[in-house]
């Protein structure tokens, strides 16, 4: 409630005092000093409880703007690598798997599927034309998508939500998680786990035998790549799944050829970002459990 109104009715308060029984109250004042406090002591102990609430509620309203303007301030200060989409700066690494009893990339409905992961995943490109000229932000999907292109896949394999890339990108967009010109903030990985169902949690330093741990029991994660196989400046992809060799499959929104591959999971570590805003660069995601 605004300032305005408890000033008001702290008017009011007083108003009462000035005028309850008039000329009584001024005579009971030199008269009867007990009675006279009975009756006006509770109205200005009421008016003082009004004062107090009302400037304790402009100082919550107060303090909860501060707080989400250094929220906002926090992402923009995110030091955030070019997302452009391009080829990587090595272009080969990973070793085309032409088994389909591992992996294969499917149609089912009218949607592509990864399998063969921890999770069979719904692959989107971000360079699939019902969406690559969609708006994110001032930018396109296409070139700039790769963050809620993978985003996308995460909740619609884990969750079931109906999402795509454009309607992913829409939300991210209003909800302050595209960063302009470069692609997205670290912050979109918790953010929309956070508003779609999902558990997140930010993994530090690894071995390659704990990365394979942590990608089994349906779980998946999200990696933020640095320069190397995957992009040549800074790329979100997908985690699915762990080989019976001990490689790791990925879901690549910038390539289906590099998501039918398998990687070693050393290439996986050494090519992580080295950012650690918003739990970069690896968050494992799993759906919430009741």
């Amino acid at each position: 409630m605004r300032k305005k109104s408890w000033t008001k009715r702290i008017g009011l308060c007083m108003m009462a005092v000035a005028f309850i029984g008039g000329a009584e109250l001024a005579a009971c004042y030199w008269l009867d000093p007990p009675v006279f406090h009975k009756i006006v002591d509770p109205v200005i102990e009421k008016a003082g409880d009004l004062w107090r609430f009302g400037n304790e509620q402009v100082r919550v309203t107060v303090e909860g703007v501060k707080e989400r303007i250094a929220e906002r301030s926090a992402l923009r200060q995110e030091q955030i690598e070019s997302q452009r989409a391009g080829e990587p700066a090595i272009p080969d690494g990973g070793v085309l798997i032409e088994d389909p009893t591992i992996t294969e990339l499917v149609v089912r409905n009218g949607q592509e599927i990864l399998t063969g992961g921890s999770v069979s995943i719904a692959y989107f490109a971000q360079s699939d034309p019902a969406w690559k000229d969609q708006p994110y932000g001032s930018d396109r999907v296409g070139p700039y998508g790769c963050g809620p292109t993978a985003m996308a896949m995460a909740v619609k394999s884990l969750t079931g939500v109906n999402t795509d890339p454009s309607q992913m990108a829409s939300w991210c967009s209003k909800n302050g998680y595209w960063a302009a010109g470069s692609g997205s903030y670290h912050s979109i990985v918790r953010g929309v786990s956070d508003a779609f169902g999902l558990e997140c949690s930010s993994l530090g330093s690894m071995t390659s035998e704990e990365l394979r741990t942590q990608l089994s029991g349906g779980r998946i994660a999200i990696a933020l790549m640095s320069a190397g196989h995957f992009t040549s400046g800074g790329h979100f992809i997908l985690l699915r799944g762990v080989t019976l060799d001990g490689n790791i499959l990925v879901a690549d929104p910038n390539s289906r050829a590099r998501s039918l591959q398998e990687w070693d999971a050393d290439i996986i570590l050494n090519e992580l970002s080295s950012s650690k805003t918003a739990g970069a660069p690896l968050w494992l995601l799993s759906k919430q459990t009741d």
